[in-house]
């Protein structure tokens, strides 16, 4: 087996054997088998009217004869490879987070790219159901870590919109194993590897977990502190320079685990709400931000305090207090997730009225 990055838009696995292939995305072959897994990078603009002879295509510019493809609007940097030696196994995957997919997305009738593509190559007798075994348990894996990272989608998300997946073995190899689930040796492996890559590339881009958890982008977030600073500005404190330091007090901020702790409890909760799995509360009235539900405003105060101290608190009862005259506009985010922009706001303003108080010069 051979890994080659052809240029900046495509990958190519070359097989030195026919491999038996099950896939959720059309196969380019005339015998059933491919030897080839091709991954291309593409535009976020694309479009072809045929997707089919789109593949066919990329297999001819490629000077191959077969192949599965994989499409993708994310970087070719987000292209992975895992080899598991005990297993004689391999996972290729190229992880991209758009846009996610859940229960109440609007049904997609124009095309849109595949976004979480995985390849896996087992050499291992398979059965043709252990192949369809492993592939499912790919799926579930894929799903567990899309909300294990809480992907942002309204309800909790199982991926993005057109995630694919294949698995192959070996065309000839003896078909001796009859399942592959996650509780199987090679399906366990191979679901807690397929986990770890989408984990850890979300992992590394804190903005956008900020932004899963709170439906806040970090500059947005800022500009909501910016439009709170405009109510109540410090004396001697220009606009401009309160943001470049409430910038740098939020990143000491999100430097605490404590902190993500926090909002992350929050952002479960809202989950558990929105489709009534919180026990003796409806998703109708917790939509309606029920008063039977306070939980929201305790981890807000929590937070606060931890982050701000006393001070902080009294600070959330302010932002709470501008966001119920409409003044600040987060009202419009879900029960839980409303008092937690409402505890870092407040937390920020304290930790910034804080620093500058101990500054001898004016800033």
């Amino acid at each position: 087996m051979r890994v080659s990055k052809i240029d900046n838009d495509t990958v190519i696995v070359e097989f030195s054997n026919p491999m038996k292939v099950v896939s959720t995305v059309p196969v380019v072959s005339n015998n059933g088998y491919v030897e080839n897994i091709i991954f291309k990078f593409i535009p976020k603009d694309f479009n072809v009217k045929n997707l089919a002879d789109y593949y066919r295509s990329v297999v001819k510019e490629v000077g191959v004869e077969n192949a599965v493809v994989f499409i993708t609007a994310t970087s070719i940097d987000n292209f992975n490879h895992i080899r598991i030696d005990d297993l004689s196994a391999d996972v290729f995957i190229s992880v991209g987070l758009e846009p996610p997919v859940c229960l109440e997305t609007n049904v997609f009738t124009p095309m849109t790219i595949s976004t979480i593509n995985i390849a896996v190559a087992v050499r291992q007798p398979l059965t043709n159901n252990a192949m369809v075994d492993l592939l499912r348990t790919v799926a579930e894996a894929k799903c567990l870590a899309s909300n294990d990272i809480m992907l942002r989608c309204r309800t909790r998300s199982s991926g993005t919109v057109t995630d694919a997946i294949a698995v192959l073995k070996p065309l000839n190899m003896n078909e001796e194993i009859l399942f592959a689930g996650m509780a199987t040796t090679i399906g366990n492996a191979i679901a807690k590897t397929v986990h770890k890559m989408i984990v850890s590339k979300a992992l590394r881009d804190e903005d956008k977990m900020f932004n899963y958890l709170t439906g806040l982008g970090k500059d947005e977030f800022l500009n909501m502190f910016r439009d709170l600073y405009r109510y109540m500005p410090i004396p001697n404190v220009s606009e401009e320079k309160a943001v470049e330091i409430a910038r740098i007090i939020l990143r000491k901020i999100l430097g605490d685990p404590n902190t993500w702790s926090f909002i992350i409890a929050a952002r479960e909760l809202e989950l558990h709400g929105i489709v009534g799995t919180i026990p003796n509360v409806s998703e109708e009235e917790f939509a309606r931000d029920s008063p039977k539900v306070v939980a929201d405003e305790i981890i807000g105060m929590a937070l606060a305090t931890y982050v701000a101290g006393l001070k902080g608190l009294f600070s959330m009862y302010w932002v709470e207090r501008l966001k119920e005259s409409k003044i600040l506009k987060h009202g419009i985010f879900g029960t839980f997730e409303d008092d937690i922009i409402s505890a870092l706001l407040g937390s920020l303003y304290t930790l910034l009225y804080d620093y500058v108080r101990g500054s001898s010069e004016d800033v």
